[in-house]
């Protein structure tokens, strides 16, 4: 064989290589015009970048939900650092921030996020399945009027006055499996209980 079949057959292959690789990398469209059946369970893998003001942050996030029923977000920073810690269950909900040694606690659908404020957790979750929302709104009658929401393939940005908040989902295992405890979130004796919206 010449080097010029040698030369020929190396770029074929490289090229076969370039788009396999490119295909596989793709990301997996999630957010498309169809309404979809949400799963019994499953556990949802998403980074999330806030930016707020002049600071920029991006979280890993991994969402526990049994649709209606129960959700836990567990939200780490950078080195895998717990950020926030968000149980909700139908009897209340629960908010640990491990960095801070400070907690909230309530009861209803109306739950504090962090950097955003308060949300309605069965509509904020179904952004983690790729269903898009019109609102995030704990109040069904009123949407923010600075709340505005851009959809991609795989991404949500939502755009509150001069803050943002990107949720980019990476993996929905709807057969995923997990121990019993993962619906309990205690809290140290002590942390302090916050009883307002953190700024």
């Amino acid at each position: 064989m010449n080097n010029i079949s040698k030369i020929l057959i190396n770029l074929f292959v490289l090229t076969i290589l370039v788009q396999t690789f490119s295909c596989s990398s793709r990301p997996k469209s999630y957010f498309g015009d169809k309404q979809i059946a949400l799963p019994d369970s499953a556990k949802v893998k998403a980074v999330i970048a806030v930016s707020q003001g002049n600071v920029k942050e991006k979280l890993s996030a991994v969402l526990f939900a049994v649709p209606n029923e129960k959700y836990r977000l567990e939200l780490s920073g950078t080195l895998g650092l717990s950020a926030a810690s968000i149980l909700w269950k139908r009897d209340g909900w629960r908010i640990v921030f491990s960095q801070n040694e400070r907690y909230m606690e309530g009861e209803g659908d109306c739950v504090f996020i962090p950097i955003y404020g308060g949300v309605d957790i069965h509509k904020f979750s179904l952004l983690f399945f790729g269903q898009k929302i019109n609102s995030l709104n704990c109040d069904n009658s009123k949407q923010p009027s600075n709340l505005a929401l851009e959809y991609s393939d795989n991404s949500v940005l939502a755009f509150f006055g001069k803050d943002s908040l990107k949720l980019e989902i990476k993996n929905i295992d709807k057969k995923a499996e997990w121990k019993s405890g993962v619906w309990n979130l205690n809290v140290p004796e002590n942390y302090v209980r916050l009883t307002g919206y953190l700024k």
